[in-house]
């Protein structure tokens, strides 16, 4: 192994093998942010976080720095437009132009090799790398991470392990045929199963759309309330209520980027970027349509047979407006589900209402995924039962 590897290897390696690559400050301790670290640390390797790595950009010939591309990396399931407000708000100097991240994911995601000047380092330098995360990678297995006890890990193989069972049975109840034009259509990360259903979701709709002549562009699906909810007038939509304060910690300005983008942002960050409430939205999961709502007033009898879920802030006055008046009843008849930060003390009241408690990291967004399996797996375990 060459005493100083090519970083863009080893974090392609890291990703591959998911493990985290450690960010620290000018005196080695570890910080949670791109903006606060001095240097990145890939196994034994150690980096300053702006060392030219060999990644050269289409665009300009210019190579870019090691703090853009794992930026790139860990920003892999946002679209680009994302990414790059991503950068924006993390102070980011750097940001991959959109030719260039085409070639970078599907690279740094092992589909890949990298194209032109780059390739002809790939396989050299991708297997001595993979030496030196493979030997990180023993070591990890044996010893957690600090931040994660044994539990923690035994839960979260728990989590991946059922909604493992959940892809197998969307798999089940398509057509052989349509899996092989729907595997040409996409490419999804080898064992992500979250991103594997994100993906088919976003296939399956858009071939419905296709098939109905419904595909509407961001005008027409931008209209009032009221004409999103006669869409599901008469319909079996499962519906999933959300409270109505905007200031909940699940609301409507932030419930579809988790529910379906497997990113949390807090409601306030996306008021204050321009972010526009709609009261009903539609979106998908496992190839069935939910629809969402905050506006309960709207409903009629038959629309709150189709509810399968609760979302609440812990306010017992809004359910004197549901059908079921008490928070007891309601949990008896749908999911409930309550969201909060992993550091935050869940309120007594709310510990005795039959509802999933989900947790969310207020700074490590990777692990927004976990959140998304759990909310979809209560749902479909209710579903299913």
């Amino acid at each position: 192994m060459s005493e100083n590897p090519d970083p863009i290897y080893l974090l392609r390696d890291f990703n591959l093998h998911r493990i985290d690559a450690e960010l620290l400050d000018e005196s080695d301790s570890i910080v949670s942010t791109l903006n606060e670290a001095k240097f990145i640390r890939l196994g034994s390797q150690k980096f300053d976080k702006s060392t030219t790595t060999t990644f050269q950009s289409k665009i300009n010939e210019n190579f870019y720095s090691l703090d853009a591309l794992y930026h790139a990396t860990v920003t892999r399931k946002l679209h680009h437009t994302e990414y790059s407000q991503d950068a924006t708000r993390q102070q980011i100097p750097t940001r991959l132009a959109y030719m260039d991240r085409k070639d970078w994911l599907p690279f740094v995601n092992g589909f890949a090799f990298l194209p032109d000047v780059n390739n002809r380092q790939n396989k050299e330098a991708g297997s001595s790398s993979s030496q030196s995360s493979s030997r990180h990678n023993n070591e990890k297995r044996r010893q957690p991470p600090t931040e994660e006890t044994e539990e923690d890990i035994k839960n979260k193989r728990a989590k991946r392990e059922e909604y493992r069972k959940n892809y197998q049975s969307f798999l089940n109840a398509i057509k052989p045929t349509e899996v092989v034009i729907f595997e040409e259509d996409i490419i999804f990360e080898l064992g992500d199963y979250a991103s594997w259903i994100k993906s088919a979701d976003d296939y399956f709709l858009k071939r419905s759309h296709n098939s109905l002549g419904q595909e509407r562009n961001s005008s027409e699906a931008s209209r009032s309330s009221r004409s999103h909810h006669k869409k599901s007038r008469g319909s079996k939509v499962p519906l999933i209520v959300v409270p109505p304060s905007f200031n909940a910690f699940i609301s409507m300005y932030n419930v579809k980027q988790l529910l379906e983008d497997q990113r949390f942002e807090p409601g306030s960050s996306v008021r204050t970027s321009g972010g526009k409430i709609e009261h009903n939205i539609f979106l998908t999961h496992n190839g069935i349509q939910y629809e969402i709502t905050d506006n309960v007033k709207s409903l009629r009898d038959p629309d709150w047979d189709r509810v399968v879920c609760v979302i609440t802030d812990g306010n017992e006055w809004v359910f004197k407006s549901y059908k079921w008046k008490t928070h007891e009843d309601t949990f008896n008849n749908v999911v409930g589900v309550y969201f909060k930060y992993n550091n935050e003390i869940t309120p007594q009241k709310v510990q005795k209402w039959k509802v999933n408690i989900i947790e969310i990291h207020p700074e490590m967004r990777h692990k927004d995924a976990e959140a998304y399996m759990d909310f979809w797996n209560a749902v479909l375990k209710k579903s299913n039962a």
